[in-house]
């Protein structure tokens, strides 16, 4: 019947904030947290930091144990989100599980340069490295009477200080040489080339390189030259793992000095699989305890994988590690009531109270005494789908698990795409992602893993194909995988090589006369590069963190007979059906018509167009795909990728939500365009 108000269940089914009872992102917050609910165990982790604060020495770790669905990871949004109210005086830092046992230490401080330079919220590009340099040049200039006052115009703030100094570039220069040669005075102990290295990352024009030569990667002798740093042409994993050793041991000295630490969150460790993994992972912590200043780990897991752990690693490390061990617990039923009005009013700011006060009590009716948080949105999920009149839920209502993994998978996309930072350049995630869609096709494969870079081999219809994987930009590296293509396609007649790598990362430079040379080789032998936009990268991407989530129970599905996890087997038979899942080798898209339209369009405009659009949109929030085609038909041309990567970007003001249906967009901030 026309002018029919809408009940509020059918409200609901339509911007559904019970989709996904997942965290989508530690750096992303889609939905407030409630402070109360594991309260306890906040507190304490909190009193732990600050002691360690304290006694930097004091070889520390945190243990926290939770079944599926007790907010493992929703606490380490937490933690997070308690640095940034301290301005990251307390440092944070997330690492995914260690794929390659051969180079743990490497993997960890690589995972604390992805945190440490990722952009710190409404900080103009200012990141955790910024404030650790801040904290070094405030020191410096303190100490000099005649400087000191130049202080106060900053107010404490590191933003206000790179800002200013960005337009000064020989003062800067000058003030940087003076700084670093005094604190390696100042701390013996200190690994030079670190500090070094911090200072180059704090000139803009330098910021690039000098992260990757923190990782371990440097393209050429000219990016050498300009950090002024020895060129390592070649580095085995031996003298890579010993380096980054040396870097996180400066770290903590630095940290330590100025009364700061680094929360260290280890999370998914059920993805942990093997022997030779956890004991990686073991000697991370070792080294830590045993070697590092100010440095604070935090390990997240199931009580049983908890116990397996207990059974490999050596006793020092399992009491260091659990020095502190902390469990996570359910909800009381106000904790319900505080988890489903904060949902319902971040995406109906307007009616909240009336959907919530109808949601609520047939909630609490449905579920158990001390539910998870989980437990809780399932069932808000599952009361939101049953069909109106009946008891239970509706068949046809159920999605399959090709529609649950289908949407998780376009959601862990848009979602990896909106924040590319907290994704660096990884050849053994990008290998993983490509193991899962060759697994998906039952085609056998072979893996060998070289330094930095792995090889597959596939035999498909008795045809070979070659797969090498690299996302190291040193130039030799580069020329080394190009030769290895060549080698094969000469000594495989009719076989296919494919040279796969992050579009972050560079091909060849013209300057590079043997690199290019090789890579002319190998085309011409008839090997093909694939240089994926960032659209297409965060698809290997999204693979490999789905995976991930699945190991860990994290991707669930509705069914008659309640609540269950998806499974890898039907992981695999999503990924492999090629109705629903595209092969991710695929050629890139030219969208540089699109590109040069999209710049030609102020950041203000496409504000406006924005605005224009989902300001008359019920709760402003519109689907991805659809406000896409909106702007476009305002005279925006911008894909749905670069309108995802647009959000991100300005995640001040829009949110990225999950659906059933793909990404929704919704306006969140207020600002003078809108």
């Amino acid at each position: 019947m026309e002018g029919r108000m809408k009940t509020p269940k059918e409200i609901l089914q339509e911007n559904n904030p019970f989709y996904s009872n997942t965290h989508p992102d530690i750096w992303i917050r889609q939905f407030p947290n409630i402070p109360s609910i594991n309260g306890d165990v906040f507190s304490s982790i909190i009193r732990i930091i600050e002691n360690k604060q304290k006694n930097p020495q004091e070889p520390v770790g945190i243990l926290v144990n939770g079944e599926a669905g007790t907010g493992k990871t929703h606490m380490i949004a937490r933690i997070r989100e308690y640095c940034e109210e301290t301005s990251f005086q307390i440092k944070f830092s997330a690492i995914r599980p260690v794929i390659n046992y051969n180079t743990p230490i490497r993997h960890l401080f690589r995972g604390i340069i992805s945190s440490m330079a990722h952009t710190v919220a409404d900080s103009s590009g200012c990141t955790q490295f910024h404030g650790l340099l801040f904290s070094m040049i405030t020191e410096y200039i303190s100490k000099e009477s005649e400087n000191r006052d130049v202080l106060k115009k900053f107010e404490g703030n590191p933003g206000k200080f790179f800002r200013f100094f960005s337009k000064f570039k020989n003062e800067r220069e000058l003030l940087y040489n003076r700084v670093q040669t005094w604190m390696i005075k100042e701390i013996p102990d200190v690994y030079p080339l670190f500090i070094k290295l911090l200072f180059a990352y704090g000139n803009p024009k330098l910021q690039q390189i000098a992260r990757s030569r923190l990782e371990g990667d440097i393209a050429d002798p000219e990016d050498a030259r300009l950090l002024n740093v020895p060129y390592i042409e070649n580095q085995s994993d031996p003298a890579a793992e010993e380096e980054a050793r040396n870097f996180l041991l400066s770290l903590g000295l630095l940290l330590s000095r100025y009364n700061q630490c680094l929360i260290i969150c280890f999370d998914q460790l059920e993805n942990l699989q093997t022997e030779e993994l956890i004991k990686a992972f073991g000697l991370t912590n070792q080294t830590i305890f045993n070697e590092c200043y100010s440095l604070l780990p935090l390990s997240f897991m199931r009580t049983l994988h908890w116990e397996r752990f207990e059974e490999i690693l050596d006793r020092s490390v399992i009491d260091k590690m659990g020095m502190s061990k902390l469990n996570l617990h359910g909800c009381s039923q106000s904790q319900v009531k505080e988890i489903i009005e904060s949902r319902i009013s971040a995406v109906f700011p307007d009616t909240w109270e009336t959907l919530a006060n109808w949601l609520i009590p047939l909630v609490q009716t449905t579920i158990h005494k001390n539910p998870t948080s989980r437990e809780v949105i399932s069932a808000a999920n599952a009361i939101i789908m049953k069909t109106d009149g009946k008891d239970t839920p509706n068949k046809d209502i159920w999605p399959s698990p090709n529609e649950i993994i289908g949407s998780a998978y376009s959601n862990e996309r848009d979602l990896i795409l909106s924040d590319l930072d907290a994704w660096p350049a990884d050849y053994e995630e990008i290998t993983s992602a490509v193991s899962i869609f060759l697994k998906s096709r039952k085609l056998p494969f072979t893996t060998k893993k070289l330094s930095r870079k792995n090889i597959l081999t596939i035999t498909y219809r008795e045809k070979r194909c070659c797969v090498i994987i690299n996302t190291n930009r040193n130039h030799s590296a580069i020329g080394a995988s190009f030769s290895t293509g060549t080698q094969f396609l000469h000594k495989n007649p009719g076989s296919i090589c494919l040279y796969l790598t992050d579009p972050r990362c560079i091909i060849t430079k013209p300057t590079w006369g043997p690199a290019n040379q090789k890579k002319n080789d190998f085309l011409e032998a008839g090997g093909e590069i694939l240089h994926p936009s960032e659209g297409e990268i965060a698809r290997f991407y999204a693979l490999y963190s789905l995976s991930c989530k699945i190991t860990e129970g994290d991707i669930q599905i509705e069914t008659m007979d309640g609540v269950r996890p998806i499974t890898h087997d039907e992981f695999y038979d999503y990924v492999g059906s090629k109705e629903l899942f595209e092969s991710i080798f695929k050629a890139t898209q030219d969208d540089t018509d699109i590109d040069e339209k999209k710049h030609e369009i102020s950041v203000d405009a496409i504000h406006n167009a924005i605005c224009e659009v989902l300001y008359h949109q019920p709760m402003h929030i519109m689907r991805a795909d659809l406000l896409a085609q909106s702007l476009f038909k305002k005279g925006v041309s911008i894909t749905h990728d670069e309108l995802i990567m647009w959000c991100g970007e300005h995640a001040g003001l829009y949110k990225i939500l999950q659906s059933q249906q793909g990404s929704m967009i919704i306006v969140t901030g207020k600002v003078a365009v809108c």
